[in-house]
């Protein structure tokens, strides 16, 4: 069954520049053509790690330079299939929480891939001791890369409404956890752990979680949308700042300067250091909504003892 058109469409308002105008209309026409042919989104997420595999192969030998050139187009290729697999879920009505975090975890293990490559190659240059960077700068990419989808899911389900956007808590995913044992138990418990390390670096306030739903659960929704809407979203366009985009844009400029440690150091340090002052922008966004819904609902209270 085909998803709700409103719910298919992306939140422009939120999008980064490069994936409004470029990735996104490329993904878009390859969504329209796997839908025909009748692919499965996760068939999707899972080709976009051969472009990962392939890029993290090219960047092996970023000292020439026309490798340096197919790795970032590679990039450019996985990106393409990353705007395409949720898109294509929300299209065809067959998201799940499962294709969810497999997107995430596919996304993860590309870059990983790619890194992997880019120490491998610089570790024949500057010795061994290139591989801690490049572990600081794989685990810098999860909590970063997390936290900043988890500030988009949540602008499209508390500001835009879009219910295939919900984010599930884990506590709710494990209930719901069907296969215990095996490989789907595995990825079971693969996926439980990538969900509490989002919701852990994410800094997300259950407080404020708990507020918003009981306002959408007694019929506030539109107050909901539109509270969040003007408290979120001028700060989800600030954590573009961590999109996977500029990584593969960095990588490649490191590269053609024959140098990845310069990528290394800028996902450590540059990075995290936005990752640090986002967090901080956050939470205080997070207690001014808090704060505005408490007392509107005060406000309310106090108008309905009036009336009596």
């Amino acid at each position: 069954m085909a998803g709700d058109p409103t719910q298919v469409k992306r939140t422009r308002e939120i999008e980064e520049f490069t994936n409004l105008y470029f990735i996104h209309p490329i993904s878009r026409a390859l969504v329209t053509v796997f839908a025909k042919l009748g692919v499965h989104p996760n068939v999707v997420s899972l080709g976009g790690i051969l472009f990962g595999a392939f890029a993290a192969v090219a960047y092996f030998h970023y000292d020439r330079w026309e490798m340096a050139l197919a790795g970032f187009l590679l990039m450019i290729g996985w990106h393409v299939m990353d705007g395409a697999d949720g898109q294509l879920a929300r299209l065809t009505g067959k998201t799940s929480e499962m294709g969810k975090a497999l997107d995430g975890l596919v996304d993860h293990l590309s870059f990983a891939m790619v890194y992997v490559g880019l120490a491998v190659a610089s570790a024949l240059i500057f010795g061994n001791w290139i591989w801690w960077l490049a572990v600081a700068a794989g685990i810098s990419h999860v909590v970063q890369a997390s936290t900043y989808e988890f500030q988009r899911q949540m602008y499209d389900y508390w500001a835009m409404g879009k219910e295939s956007a919900r984010p599930v808590m884990p506590e709710e995913f494990r209930a719901g956890m069907r296969s215990k044992g095996g490989l789907g138990g595995f990825l079971n418990a693969t996926l439980l752990a990538y969900l509490r390390i989002q919701h852990r670096v994410t800094g997300a306030d259950p407080r404020l979680v708990a507020r918003l739903e009981g306002m959408k659960e007694a019929g506030d929704g539109a107050e909901v949308n539109e509270a969040f809407a003007s408290a979120n979203l001028g700060a989800v366009k600030a954590w573009s700042l961590l999109c996977s985009n500029y990584r593969t844009v960095a990588i490649f400029v490191a590269c053609i300067a024959a140098n990845p440690l310069y990528f290394f150091l800028f996902e450590i340090i540059v990075l995290n250091i936005a990752l640090v002052l986002l967090r901080l922008m956050q939470a205080r966004r997070n207690e001014q909504l808090f704060a505005r819904l408490i007392q509107g609902n005060s406000l309310c209270s106090q108008d309905a003892v009036a009336m009596v």
